[in-house]
């Protein structure tokens, strides 16, 4: 992708295209038999059985409180300047009310971040490119739950500062956590510089 030191900003689409799938395993009920007694010649009073009483009971499940982490990281990319800091990672954020997907088997993780745009070129640090590394896996920011969710930061252009969230919904449970930047490769186009692609990471939690 061509960059200029001055003009338009140049969009740029993300390298990665991140996603998780999640399977649910089949249920299965034991069927019941009826036994019936044998006659034998003559036929044997009857006799009926007390019929237990049974108990149902109600089993609420149990809801994982937010949980707060303080943090110190930062990203940097040396060629465009761009700047990633990170400072708070909150887990278990509260579903929003009448969300489709269930919060049994998914986790919504917020990550308070301040990005700092680099001056010299044109090139923006969108969100799109800080992926949140969990266990083996990876999840791109989501904005499914509304903008008015934990203030979603937008990107930064050029020699902008912005702060805000970061949202991603991930397996329930999973760790360790990291932050990673994904940048694609730049052609800069007044002196035919080529910058070449970069992937940073830092961990976030254990």
């Amino acid at each position: 992708m061509r960059l200029r030191r001055l003009g338009a900003t140049v969009a740029v689409a993300p390298l990665l295209v991140l996603g998780a799938c999640s399977s649910e395993a089949p249920v299965t009920a034991d069927p019941t038999r009826d036994q019936t007694a044998a006659s034998t010649g003559t036929t044997p009073p009857t006799t009926a059985a007390p019929t237990p009483e049974t108990t149902e009971t109600t089993t609420t499940p149990v809801v994982a409180q937010p949980t707060k982490v303080p943090v110190k990281v930062t990203l940097k990319d040396p060629a465009l300047g761009h700047t990633i800091t990170a400072t708070q990672v909150v887990r278990n954020m509260r579903w929003p009310k009448g969300h489709p997907v269930a919060s049994e088997a998914f986790e919504i993780v917020g990550v308070n971040v301040k990005f700092a745009a680099g001056d010299r070129y044109t090139a923006e640090l969108p969100p799109q490119y800080v992926t949140l590394k969990y266990g083996d896996s990876y999840a791109r920011p989501t904005s499914e739950f509304g903008s008015d969710f934990a203030k979603p930061i937008k990107a930064a252009k050029r020699g902008e500062t912005r702060s805000g969230w970061l949202i991603y919904k991930i397996d329930k449970g999973a760790s360790p956590l990291g932050l990673m930047f994904h940048r694609p490769a730049y052609q800069v186009s007044t002196t035919d510089k080529a910058i070449k692609a970069l992937v940073i990471q830092a961990n976030l939690t254990k």
